[in-house]
Parts: C-alpha cells; sequence; structure tokens
C-alpha cells in the first residue's frame, strides 16, 4: 500500500512537473516571439527615419521660395533667420553654459542620448502618471527642431535618439551647440538667441551679461510661461526670475560660475527693450496671412504647434505657391495708398497719426483695407492690410481687425434671408415710417432713423436697398427673427465674428455689432451672390513643395451652399440697383461691366464700408480711425465705394464683358410697386404716374391678389373735402388715393404726398381709410 502510494506522488509530481515546463516554454516563446515583433517595429521605424543632413547652418540660410498664382518667383521667405545667424564664437560662454547646464547638463560627455536622463524620466513619468518629463538632450532637441516632427511619440522618440547619435558621430559637440542655439526657439515667434537677444536686451547677443544669459536659457523649456513681454510677466515676473534663478543654481552647481558672480547676476536689475531690425517684404499683406493658413494647415498635418510649421517653413527650403495675382495686388495697394482719396477727410492734428501702444512707430490716420477674391476658385487674389508703409508683422485690418459694417451687413442678415427663404420677395412693400412707440419703449429708447433723416411711405425691397432705407431693413428683420439672421452670417456667410451681444436687431439690420466684420469675410460672403448661392472658402496657397519638388501640402477651397440659385440672382439683380443712379453706390459704377454691392456707414461716420461683386471677383473695401471711436469728419461710403470702383476698372480693364447667368426658375411678374400686388387698372392712375413695374420672382412667389392699395373717391373741388351726395357735379373731381392707416401716415411731414390736415382730419372723423393722393 505505502509503494503504490509512493508511485502515485511520483507519478503526480511529474504530471506537475511536465505542466510547469510546457507553461515556461509558452512563456519563452510569447517573450521571444514579442522581442522579435518590437525588434522588427524598431528597425521598421528606425528605416523610415528622414536622411540627416549635417550641413544645417548652412542649410538654415537656404529660405523657401514663394511663387505666385502662375508660378512666378515672388521673393524667399526667411523672416529674419538669414540675418540671425550667429557662429559659436559669437555666443558668450555664459550663455552657451547656461544653456547647458539646464538642458542637458552631460552635453559635453554622452554620445547622443543620456541614459541616466532617460531612466530618470522614465521614473518621474511613472510617479506621476503622466509624459511631462522629458529625457531629450541638446542634441535630440536640435533634430526635433531641425528634422522630425515635434509631436511626443515612440516614433518620434526612437528616431530621434538613433538620428541624435549619427548626428554625433559626425559633428564636434561645438557645431551641435552652435546648430542648436540659432533653431531654439525663445517665445514670441523667436528663433534662435540672436534675435531673442535683439527682441528681449535691444543688443548683439555678444553683448549679453551673465544675469540675461540666464534668464534667455531659461525660456526656451517653456516660452509662453517664460515669456518677458507676456501680461503675466510684465505685471509680476515672479515666475520669469525664478526660473532665472534656477539655471543661475544649476551652473553654480555644475562649476560654471562662482558663487560671487551667481550673487550678482541675481541682483541685477534686467531691462527689456526691443531693437529690431526693420525688414520688408514684398507683398507682406498678403504674404504674411498665407503663411499663418500654411503654418495652421502644416501643423495639423504634421502634429506640431504652428510656431514650429512656421520655423519648418522658414528654413526647410520649401516652394511655396500663392494664390496672389500679384497684378491685382499692386493695383488694390496703389488705391489705397493714393493720398487724393483722403484729401477731404478730416481729423484733429493729434489724430492724424496713430500708435496703438504709445510706443512703436505712429502710422497716418485714416486707414483702409481691401480684399479682391476669386469666388469661383475660392482663391484670394489680393489682401491689403494697411495704407501706407508698415513694419513687417503689423496689424493687418484686412484679415485681423473686425470694424461695424453699418448697411453692408443688410445683405447677408436680412434680405438674403428673407429672399431665401421665401419670407419677402424684391418686389414686397414695407412702410417707410417711424417705429411704432410701443417698439422704442421696448428697445430702452432706441429708435431707429433713416440717414437722410425722411421717410419715404410705402417702398419695395428692391428699393429700399437702392437707397439704404434703414427702417425697412429694420421691419424686415423682425419678421425674419434675429436667430436665422445669426444663422445665416454664421453658418451661411462664415462670418465668424458675432458676439453674444450681437443677437439683436440693432446689430443684425444695422450692422451695430460689438466688434464688427472684417473686409477678408466680407469678400467671400458677397462671392456668394455672384456663385450662384455657392459659398467658396477662401485659400491664400495651393500647395507647398519640398527641394526634391515632392507635394507635402496642398489646399483646395471648400465649396457649401448658402443660398438657392433664384435667391442669389434676385439678390444679385437688386445689388445691381446699388451702383446705378441714385443708389448710394453709384460711384462703384463700372460701366459696361456688370457689378453689384451694397455700401455700408457705421454710426458718426467712424467706419465706411463697400462690398461688392462682378462677374469675376467679389471685394471688400474698408476705411476708417485706428481708434474704433473716433470720428472723420466727412467719411462716406461713397468713397469707399469709389475706391472700389477704381480698383475693380484696372482689374478688368482687359476682361470680357459678360453678365451674371439667370438661373432656371426665374420669372418676370407686374406689380403695383405701392401694394406689391398684382396691378389694377387705376394702379397706372396715380397722380405721381404709372406704379406698375415688372419684378423678378423665384416662380411660384409672384403675387396673385390684385392691388387693394389703390382706390378712387370722389373729392369737392371747392373745399378740397370728401364730395357728399349733394354737391354738384361740376365741383366734384374723382381723384386716385392710397390706403393708408391715415393716423400714423399724419406723422411722416416731410412727405410730398401727406394729405392736408383738414382733410386727414375729415378721414379720421369719418373712419375712411383714404391718404396720400
Amino acid at each position: 500500500m505505502e509503494q503504490e502510494s509512493r508511485r502515485k506522488r511520483k507519478k503526480v509530481k511529474k504530471k506537475g512537473s511536465g505542466i510547469g515546463k510546457k507553461f515556461l516554454i509558452i512563456i519563452l516563446i510569447i517573450i521571444l516571439l514579442s522581442t522579435a515583433a518590437a525588434t522588427g517595429a524598431v528597425i521598421a521605424v528606425l528605416k523610415s527615419a528622414p536622411t540627416l543632413n549635417t550641413d544645417i547652418i548652412n542649410n538654415l540660410k537656404q529660405s523657401s521660395k514663394i511663387y505666385d498664382m502662375n508660378g512666378k518667383y515672388i521673393e524667399d521667405f526667411s523672416g529674419s533667420e538669414n540675418r540671425n545667424v550667429v557662429p559659436l564664437k559669437q555666443i558668450p560662454k555664459n550663455l552657451q553654459n547656461a544653456f547647458v547646464a539646464i538642458e542637458d547638463e552631460r552635453f559635453w560627455t554622452h554620445h547622443g542620448i543620456d541614459i541616466k536622463r532617460i531612466f530618470g524620466a522614465l521614473w518621474y513619468d511613472i510617479k506621476t502618471m503622466s509624459k511631462a518629463q522629458g529625457a531629450s538632450t541638446i542634441t535630440q532637441q536640435l533634430i526635433k527642431n531641425y528634422a522630425l516632427s515635434p509631436k511626443k511619440n515612440i516614433t518620434r522618440k526612437i528616431q530621434e535618439a538613433y538620428l541624435a547619435i549619427q548626428l554625433e558621430r559626425q559633428l564636434s559637440k561645438e557645431q551641435i551647440l552652435e546648430a542648436y542655439l540659432n533653431t531654439i526657439l525663445l517665445g514670441n515667434n523667436t528663433w534662435g538667441v540672436q534675435a531673442a537677444s535683439m527682441l528681449y536686451f535691444g543688443k548683439d547677443v555678444s553683448q549679453l551679461n551673465l544675469a540675461e544669459c540666464s534668464l534667455l536659457a531659461g525660456i526656451t523649456q517653456n516660452p509662453s510661461k517664460y515669456n518677458p513681454y507676456s501680461k503675466k510677466n510684465t505685471e509680476n515676473p515672479k515666475d520669469l526670475l525664478d526660473r532665472q534663478k534656477t539655471v543661475l543654481s544649476k551652473m553654480l552647481e555644475l562649476g560654471y560660475i562662482t558663487k560671487d558672480e551667481y550673487d550678482s547676476a541675481l541682483n541685477y536689475k534686467l531691462k527689456f527693450q526691443s531693437k529690431q531690425t526693420a525688414m520688408s517684404m514684398k507683398y507682406q499683406w498678403f504674404i504674411e496671412p498665407a503663411i499663418e493658413q500654411i503654418a495652421k494647415d502644416f501643423a495639423e498635418k504634421y502634429g506640431m504647434t504652428e510656431s514650429e510649421a512656421k520655423q519648418k517653413l522658414r528654413i526647410g527650403g520649401y516652394n511655396i505657391y500663392l494664390t496672389i495675382d500679384t497684378n491685382i495686388q499692386e493695383v488694390a495697394q496703389s488705391v489705397i495708398d493714393n493720398d487724393k482719396y483722403y484729401s477731404n477727410l478730416k481729423l484733429s492734428k493729434d489724430l492724424q497719426y496713430y500708435s496703438a501702444d504709445g510706443k512703436s512707430k505712429s502710422i497716418v490716420q485714416p486707414q483702409a483695407a481691401a480684399v479682391i477674391f476669386d469666388y469661383k476658385s475660392g482663391e484670394v487674389r489680393a489682401i491689403v492690410g494697411g495704407r501706407g508703409a508698415h513694419d513687417l508683422m503689423s496689424l493687418n485690418r484686412a484679415t485681423e481687425v473686425a470694424r461695424q459694417p453699418g448697411s453692408s451687413i443688410k445683405p447677408l442678415a436680412v434680405y438674403g434671408p428673407a429672399i431665401d427663404t421665401k419670407l419677402a420677395t424684391a418686389g414686397t412693400v414695407i412702410e417707410d415710417s417711424p417705429m411704432p412707440s410701443d417698439f422704442v419703449k421696448a428697445n430702452k429708447g432706441w429708435d431707429p432713423k433713416n440717414a437722410d433723416g425722411k421717410f419715404r411711405g410705402y417702398i419695395t425691397i428692391r428699393d429700399a436697398i437702392k437707397h439704404s432705407v434703414n427702417l425697412v431693413a429694420v421691419k424686415l428683420q423682425l419678421q425674419v427673427g434675429v436667430n436665422t439672421s445669426i444663422n445665416y452670417l454664421q453658418n451661411k456667410f462664415h462670418i465668424t465674428t458675432i458676439k453674444n451681444d450681437d443677437k439683436n436687431t440693432a446689430a443684425m439690420a444695422l450692422g451695430g455689432m460689438t466688434e464688427g466684420v472684417t473686409p477678408y469675410e466680407m469678400a467671400a460672403a458677397y462671392g456668394v451672390f455672384g456663385n450662384g448661392g455657392i459659398y467658396s472658402e477662401p485659400i491664400m496657397y495651393t500647395k507647398v513643395t519640398d527641394r526634391n519638388g515632392d507635394v507635402i501640402l496642398e489646399k483646395t477651397s471648400e465649396q457649401s451652399k448658402s443660398l438657392s440659385p433664384q435667391a442669389a440672382y434676385i439678390m444679385t439683380d437688386m445689388l445691381k440697383g446699388v451702383l446705378s443712379a441714385g443708389g448710394t453706390g453709384a460711384s462703384a459704377n463700372l460701366g459696361a461691366m456688370p457689378a453689384a454691392g451694397k455700401t455700408g456707414t457705421a454710426s458718426d461716420n467712424t467706419n465706411a464700408w463697400f462690398c461688392g461683386f462682378t462677374p469675376y471677383y467679389s471685394g471688400a473695401i474698408w476705411i476708417g480711425h485706428d481708434q474704433p471711436k473716433v470720428k472723420v469728419t466727412n467719411l462716406t461710403s461713397s468713397l469707399a465705394a469709389r475706391m472700389w470702383g477704381d480698383i475693380m476698372k484696372q482689374v478688368h480693364k482687359n476682361l470680357d464683358v459678360v453678365d451674371f447667368q439667370v438661373p432656371s426658375g426665374i420669372v418676370k411678374s407686374e406689380i403695383c410697386i405701392d401694394s406689391g400686388k398684382a396691378p389694377s387698372d387705376i394702379c397706372a392712375q396715380d397722380p405721381r404716374g404709372s406704379r406698375i413695374r415688372s419684378e423678378l420672382f423665384i416662380d411660384g412667389t409672384q403675387p396673385v391678389e390684385i392691388c387693394d392699395i389703390h382706390t378712387t373717391a370722389d373729392i369737392d373741388i371747392r373745399t378740397g373735402k370728401l364730395a357728399s351726395w349733394d354737391t354738384p357735379s361740376e365741383y366734384i373731381s374723382r381723384k386716385v388715393f392710397i390706403k393708408r392707416d391715415a393716423k400714423s401716415r399724419a406723422t411722416l411731414l416731410d412727405d410730398p404726398y401727406v394729405l392736408p390736415t383738414e382733410l386727414i382730419n375729415q378721414i379720421n372723423e369719418s373712419g375712411t381709410p383714404i391718404a396720400t393722393p
């Protein structure tokens, strides 16, 4: 029995031992397979690493090239980099040591990667459950800035380490440090120690003292947080100075400075002053925002910040193809710069030149901006961001500054939506008369008026647009509704500057917005009318290629439907009237070339606009003072229209005269312009002449009801009152009148067709709804 029991135990042991061996073998196989897979993955990552060009300093001087819409070379794009690359011998030893101490203390001894630092960073990340601790050496940072995407992922880190080791084999430590110090980001879109020295201290990098060197070296860890010119650091530089102290402490710890030098640097009072060399750029108003658009797309595609993308564009030797038409750009700039247009505008002497911060260069006032847009392709052809000479990176009033648009907002927020939703037609009649007292009371005393102070009585939307009648726009906007207006502005016309406080009739109907709109977005929005209701996203470049000609970035305009083709055409036809004789934009008329548009003047003549379009282009122009609330005497929208017209006349000089294409679904129908309805026989007998006119309609919206506004009444010519049953026939005259609320009509004292007071009283007493002959 005992022997049998032992045999069983041995059998169990053997069985257990067999299972354990199998388990270990499986684990070993998994480890080997995982290792093989990982090794394969690493090899694949290394094979995909870019080829390293070690001539970094010379490559920094090989700027990208910029071309126009026809592929014609314009100029190099390098920002200030060509002027800011400095040799290592020009960089103070204290600055070199400061960067090494705080960024890579074992720089002079490692071979591209710092194993000790890697494990230290890994342990920190495990403890904090984050990826906050970096372990990159100066060599790795150079690789990241120069050759790789800065996106933090395992692929980039492996390639970064591999290329860093390769770079250390091919370049000396001094060459690596020189390249690094010329490419490092130091805040305010400033790359390299020379540019940063000029920006923050107003002097050449070779002249920096220890305190200044330690401060610059501290910025690179977090350029936004440690930006000396940020609002936070300007008001309280504690974080900035604490960071400087950290750098100095590390330099002292590593023996780069003595205790006396440390104390002296800490006690030194830093003085920030910028001294940047003025530079010029041909077509700066176009190229600068175009680079912004490219950098945004570049950053999104390749996983980096926009600032890093701009640096890549500066030093990457790329070919940048813009949509600019240099002829149109030069025409627009020449008109904007021409002093003759501003000769009648008056400003007090202290406002004729203006500096936004009181320190920078004062700019002549008033200013102006313009944008010309090919709305079919979505390509921007010209951008003028200011009048006269400006430094690089100056405020671009065409793309960056939103100003109140006045009546130029009406087609986008009121008339376009009303026509598109079939709430109204071009022939719809609205009474141009004072707003009811209950409206004024409900709107805290806001009582809108027409610019000329007059009232026109019954008027069609077509005529209201031509003469820019405010009260009609207000009354129609109340029918459209604020939410619908906002929806069209933001989602159909893609205006991005609407604020919460703009959700009211004053803003939507008359352009009294919190900030306003930009010429850039208005040019694109007005292109919808000329393009059959299709909105084209404005683009400023078409492609970017690398040194080998391979496309690394491509841009096409995204298009979307904003209005029906019929609504867009009817709006176009009505906006043509603005440029006709008697219209507010008559000075923009281009003669044989069809054109349409709308004027706009903000309250107190602070801003003047004209936004319009032809069968080829749309465009917007703004004039005003850089201080938004400054009134410019004699400034009117007719000046903006004149300047727009003078630009477009030259732009269209050699183009074929064509008209806007009429879509299907448009019909003509006669209306009475006092009622907006189908005319009766007596509509042609009005004392002012026939009130019958042919009008355009979206098929199905033409009126079928007969005019009931016009009527006839017998008048006693001896008294001017209604004839009675016993008035002799020889004293009776049958006249045509318009039915109207006599009570409200009696307030229109400047209307040439108002009834005599005694007849109004008689009508009021009798209750007969008769008015205006």
